[in-house]
């Protein structure tokens, strides 16, 4: 399986309580995405992070950008826009 993109869209304003307005990470999360290895450790973490999206009510337009980031790479988006 091919490594996910970064969930980081590089806008980078973190004006959400330390969350990025784009994205939804924390800094130490964005730094913490290069370091995770395997498809599965990936998958799980953009699942954590669409949880705190949800809860901190921030990137709602986050998961349609990621799908295109994904498409262009060639690679399968983590989660399907109908279902998320």
């Amino acid at each position: 399986m091919s490594h996910l993109p970064s969930p980081c869209l590089d806008i980078c304003k973190f004006k959400l309580r330390g969350h990025c307005i784009a994205c939804g990470m924390t800094r130490s999360q964005k730094q913490m995405f290069k370091s995770i290895m395997g498809h599965d450790a990936q998958m799980n973490f953009i699942k954590e992070l669409m949880e705190q999206q949800a809860r901190v009510g921030s990137a709602r337009t986050w998961p349609m950008e990621y799908v295109r980031q994904c498409e262009k790479r060639g690679i399968e988006p983590p989660f399907d826009l109908a279902g998320e």
